[in-house]
């Protein structure tokens, strides 16, 4: 036993009590000043592993509690704060005191601060969270900074002589860290390694959450390699082992802009019965596991999607080449054939590699065109316009049989932002939602469901989609608003789907339903990948996956692998091993960088607002009032841009966070109050939005 284990062994035995140095020498029966300088030299191994505890104000040494140490990213807030994400969804705060030199996405260890719940401080940083930062150029005769877009990251990077690459004062520019500092004290230090342009230039804005967040249109010199040497038409070997539906009546349904067709749909009556298609891309048959393209596609996770701009999760010869199903041409794909009932009950189906070859490429306008019998849709896809029929009164039945079940339909507020040829926003406007995005959304969710059953059934390794009950204290809120507007729906002990939907169809008899559709949306967990199938809450279903996107989710591509390995028969012991492992990577990997991929995507909306609210300055508009805290209110304006409104501009008033409001004697702002506002300001740096409060005409009382 080493000198060290046996003084673990002394402390650990009386666990509670604390030793000072001195004691231990006298326990362990130290005569020499080596043997103590050995004893002080073990202490302080103990101590940088986290097994025990020094308190420096009695100089004195304990056992660490079992959770007193940990391991988190910490997400900083701009004015020195922060908090530690940690794994089991249960948050902890830091006070700016104790951040310890920890910035902005760090991994860090942790350990829980005595005589609190939910406080802690950072001991150390372990992984550096942030290697580049995007902002603006400060250069003056003695310095160069770069202030970083992100307020989290507290602090400028200093930029080193000679490495600014001749960038000019004011200009967008991307900072690559190659210091960090010891403490809060002193700045990063860095150089330039790209110029993005000044704010102002046409795409900057983009430009620059794209780099914050690490997305590139462009590959790695061997992955784009490999893609330009991947044929872009079906020869007759890839057809080997695949069911032939090229003679079927298969077609896509996509937004006019869409270039990633992953998913086609075919469906025909069986007399009573329904045989439904589903049509997937089989991207695994051209991204090979663990080579260049695929360690690229993994590194990514998902392609992101912002304003007018897509970055690829595949090479363009993949993703808008021969993995997508455009019309008229050979494709390969992996099928999911469901025989469903009028109830909507999937009664038998099928997985099975194939080729197809689409009939017709159709936008959602043309099939809610033919759903509401407009003549010219209807004659131009004549072919087709029966099983378009039938494809509404499947999904009608899917959809009923989901509601009945418990299925929680939250509204959709997407947006499409309108630019000129300048790339300014001239206006926003809400993303259509007609009843044929309804339609494929119904037979997406439906293959997903049978994928993941037929998964589940035969024990494969797997990445399930889950998503888990709201957190106790986020639904205690959102019951106190609904009582609040007098949607009266009991809280129950156990929280089911069937409660939250039932709230949301009385909202809708009222006023509010935007503002409790918005307040519930932010009470649900966010769904996640996982290899264990613990079911999906908000689709009040009992196993799920992501099967129908491979183009663009590294998880539905991992889905695709382990299903073509089963239905071949070759998943032996060592498959299942390598599956097993593979899965757990894929699903920790994608559900990290679709956290990113939705802060970038946000991000991007937000600074598209802002750019259209600066247009706006001095205007008014009916707005709702979205949000009440003590330092004022939000306002949505209907077309999703939102500002704030300050106690200052608001006068003194008294906030009540039961009721969600603030009000004195003569004002009172509640949330889902209609109000008049005028945009007073517009902070684009900050991503900011000020208004002001016009109470003529107000409704506000």
């Amino acid at each position: 036993m080493t000198f060290t284990e046996k003084i673990y062994n002394i402390i650990d035995r009386t666990e509670g009590r604390y030793f000072t140095a001195k004691q231990l020498y006298g326990i362990l029966q130290t005569r020499s000043t080596v043997e103590r300088r050995a004893v002080v030299e073990a202490l302080r191994a103990l101590e940088q592993d986290n097994r025990i505890v020094y308190d420096a104000r009695n100089n004195r040494y304990r056992k660490a509690a079992e959770g007193e140490f940990g391991k988190a990213e910490f997400q900083a807030n701009q004015r020195g704060f922060g908090f530690l994400i940690r794994e089991d969804g249960d948050d902890l705060f830091v006070p700016a005191s104790k951040t310890h030199g920890a910035f902005h996405r760090d991994v860090v260890l942790y350990r829980r601060l005595s005589g609190t719940r939910d406080e802690a401080e950072i001991v150390k940083v372990l992984e550096r969270g942030t290697t580049r930062v995007v902002g603006t150029y400060d250069k003056s005769k003695n310095a160069r900074f770069v202030i970083p877009d992100d307020g989290r990251f507290v602090s400028d990077v200093y930029i080193l002589p000679k490495k600014d690459l001749r960038a000019q004062n004011g200009q967008k520019v991307v900072a690559h860290i190659l210091n960090y500092p010891q403490d809060n004290r002193n700045c990063p230090e860095g150089e330039i390694v790209e110029i993005l342009g000044f704010p102002q230039d046409k795409d900057v804005d983009i430009l620059s959450v794209a780099a914050t967040y690490g997305l590139s249109q462009s590959f790695p010199d061997e992955a784009q390699r490999r893609a330009e040497l991947v044929p872009q038409t079906v020869c007759s070997a890839d057809l080997a082992g695949r069911r032939d539906l090229r003679g079927k009546r298969v077609f896509t349904v996509d937004g006019e802009d869409a270039k990633d067709l992953d998913d086609a749909v075919s469906v025909e009556r069986d007399g009573e019965y329904y045989i439904l298609g589903v049509h997937i891309a089989d991207v695994s048959h051209y991204v090979l596991s663990e080579g260049d393209i695929d360690k690229e596609a993994f590194a990514r996770g998902t392609s992101v999607y912002l304003p007018q701009t897509v970055f690829p999760m595949l090479p363009r010869q993949l993703s808008n080449g021969i993995c997508s199903l455009y019309e008229g041409v050979d494709r390969l794909t992996l099928s999911c054939q469901m025989k469903i009932d009028k109830r909507g009950k999937v009664v038998d189906s099928e997985i099975f590699p194939s080729v197809i070859r689409s009939v017709h490429r159709m936008t959602y306008a043309e099939v809610q065109g033919i759903l509401d019998g407009d003549r010219k849709p209807t004659e131009r896809y004549a072919d087709v316009a029966d099983d378009i029929a039938v494809m509404g009164e499947l999904a009608r039945v899917l959809s009923d049989k989901r509601n009945k079940r418990g299925n929680i339909e939250f509204a959709s507020k997407e947006v499409v932002f309108v630019q000129d040829e300048k790339g300014e926003v001239v206006d926003i406007r809400l993303a259509e939602n007609s009843f044929s995005h309804t339609l494929i959304e119904e037979f997406m969710i439906v293959a997903n469901e049978t994928v993941a059953e037929f998964a589940s059934a035969c024990g494969l390794p797997f990445v399930y989609r889950v998503h888990a009950q709201p957190d106790r204290a986020k639904a205690d809120v959102l019951f106190a608003l609904l009582k609040g507007l007098g949607i009266n729906v009991p809280r129950p002990q156990e929280l089911h789907n069937s409660v939250l939907q039932k709230a949301l169809m009385q909202a809708k008899q009222t006023p509010y339903f935007d503002l409790v559709n918005d307040v519930m949306l932010r009470t649900m967990q966010k769904a996640k990948y996982s290899d264990t199938n613990t079911g999906h809450f908000g689709l009040a279903s009992g196993c799920y996956c992501h099967f129908t996107s491979p183009i663009r989710r590294y998880a539905d591509l991992t889905v695709h692998r382990v299903l073509k390995t089963a239905l071949a028969g070759k998943m032996t012991d060592k498959a299942v091993a390598a599956y097993e492992e593979l899965c757990a990577r894929s699903a920790e990997q994608s559900s990290r960088r679709e956290k990113i991929a939705d802060e970038a995507e946000r991000k991007a909306c937000d600074v598209k607002r802002c750019a259209y609210a600066a247009r706006l300055i001095g205007q008014e508009f009916e707005a709702i009032v979205s949000g009440v805290t003590e330092r004022g209110i939000f306002a949505e304006l209907p077309n999703t841009v939102e500002g704030f409104v300050s106690v200052e501009q608001l006068g003194e008033m008294t906030y009540d966070p039961e009721r969600f409001c603030l009000f004195n004697d003569a004002l009172r702002f509640s949330l889902g109050d209609k109000v008049t506002v005028r945009v007073a300001s517009v902070n684009r740096q900050a991503c900011k939005i000020d208004f002001d409060v016009v109470l003529k005409g107000s409704t506000a009382k």
